[in-house]
């Protein structure tokens, strides 16, 4: 609240008071004069013809009427003067009144402190979060409201904020009845008047801290159940790696008794292609991803497996790998897992002999939205290529099957020094 003080010309009728004072106060001292001069004239024998009462009256009335004109015009400019000063305190209280009421209203609480870190001015807000008037906070020290500062750090503080172009601080602050509540500050530092001053904003962030604590508290127990399911899923494709062993050891049982040739490839190929299913659970279980595999990493140690099964120790064989880093699902390494067994396979087992250097090349390339497989042998070749597409083995009608279906890819069957596949098929996945 502030005090409208009046000046002392702002009367309205002071000239005209002023000037019957003055005419009164003239007389009596014309009077007085006029007794005086007669008193000493008469005792100095001197004679005071010259001294004329009236004269003396008239330059008194000619005095007032100046003063009065003088103290009129006075007035006059001092009430225009006056008035002016009443205009622009309304035009400025009317400018200013939205940035009040804006940091009145503000969310934040606002406080600006003085270099020495003490009270110049807070907002309602601040007063509402902190639980003091206006008047309780004006001119004390930051330390009253902040129990991590003394008077020393409160300055240091004050400094560092003027000298930083962006400052925040998370931070605790002790309301009037003693709560310490958590509090998010912001701090600028502006001059105004040939003065320093620090802007602070503060943000009460209990409400949030609850919030973060409850999401802290979620995520841990998301976090402890994508483990336990993580745990399980390994254990699942554990078992079913130790399962799919299991049968290809019962085949393996059943191929050791088996005396026609016949029966004992298709033993052998059952055993390989179960193999070829159950490295891919061995490469999840083992990984740190249980959804998607390296196809890298698992066609090199599919073909090495292949090697073992298929060819002799008299039979020199040289793999040519060269594939591009893939990451792909369980499904499509599968897929593609099946289809380069059954052709490494029919590589080994038509192509390859003993007395010459075999050649097996498998590259798979990214180009561009597509990933191109080819694998070739130097083998002879076949005349007829075209028995590819038609024949009636479960080999090539499995390499069709996955080709055409699953992968919805292109194959195409070619000579080239020996037998050479080119397959075709989409990066992405479909659904």
């Amino acid at each position: 609240m502030s005090l409208r003080k009046q000046h002392f010309f702002n009367s309205k009728n002071l000239p005209t008071k002023f000037s019957i004072f003055y005419f009164i106060v003239g007389i009596i001292g014309i009077i007085v004069l006029d007794r005086f001069l007669n008193i000493y004239f008469i005792y100095n024998n001197v004679e005071n013809s010259f001294i004329n009462f009236k004269l003396l009256f008239l330059f008194l009335l000619f005095t007032i009427i100046i003063l009065f004109l003088i103290l009129h015009q006075m007035q006059k400019v001092i009430t225009k003067i006056d008035k002016s000063y009443k205009d622009l305190k309304i035009k400025d209280k009317e400018r200013l009144m939205p940035y009040e009421f804006a940091l009145n209203n503000s969310v934040d609480a606002i406080y600006w402190f003085t270099l020495d870190a003490k009270f110049v001015y807070v907002n309602d807000a601040a007063c509402r979060m902190l639980g003091y008037t206006k008047e309780e906070l004006i001119g004390q020290p930051l330390e009253k409201i902040e129990p991590n500062f003394n008077r020393q750090t409160a300055i240091e503080a004050m400094n560092y904020i003027q000298n930083s172009p962006n400052y925040l601080l998370e931070t605790t602050q002790i309301k009037k009845n003693g709560e310490v509540f958590p509090v998010e500050i912001s701090g600028h530092g502006f001059e105004y008047m040939n003065n320093k001053y620090i802007c602070a904003f503060g943000r009460d962030t209990t409400i949030r801290m609850e919030y973060r604590n409850k999401i802290t508290n979620i995520n841990l127990e998301l976090q402890k159940s994508l483990d336990e399911k993580e745990i399980l899923l390994k254990e699942i494709h554990h078992r079913v790696k130790n399962n799919m062993e299991i049968i290809s050891s019962l085949l393996a049982m059943q191929l050791r008794r088996a005396k026609d040739d016949e029966v004992k490839y298709i033993l052998k190929q059952s055993k390989s292609r179960i193999n070829t299913m159950a490295l891919v659970h061995e490469f999840l279980y083992l990984g740190e991803n249980l959804a998607y595999i390296n196809l890298q990493d698992y066609i090199k140690r599919l073909v090495q497996d292949i090697k073992e099964l298929y060819i002799s120790q008299n039979t020199k064989l040289k793999v040519d790998l060269h594939i591009d880093k893939l990451i792909f699902s369980t499904n499509r390494c599968i897929q593609i897992g099946m289809v380069v067994h059954e052709l490494c396979v029919n590589a080994l087992k038509y192509a390859f002999k003993e007395d010459r250097e075999n050649l097996l090349c498998i590259h798979m390339k990214k180009i561009g939205d597509k990933i191109h497989v080819k694998i070739r042998d130097n083998g002879e070749g076949l005349k007829d290529i075209n028995c590819l597409y038609k024949s009636e083995s479960i080999g090539m009608q499995l390499i069709h099957s996955i080709v055409e279906d699953q992968l919805d890819a292109i194959i195409e069957f070619r000579n080239n020094n020996g037998l050479e596949c080119n397959i075709i098929f989409s990066k992405d996945e479909e659904e």
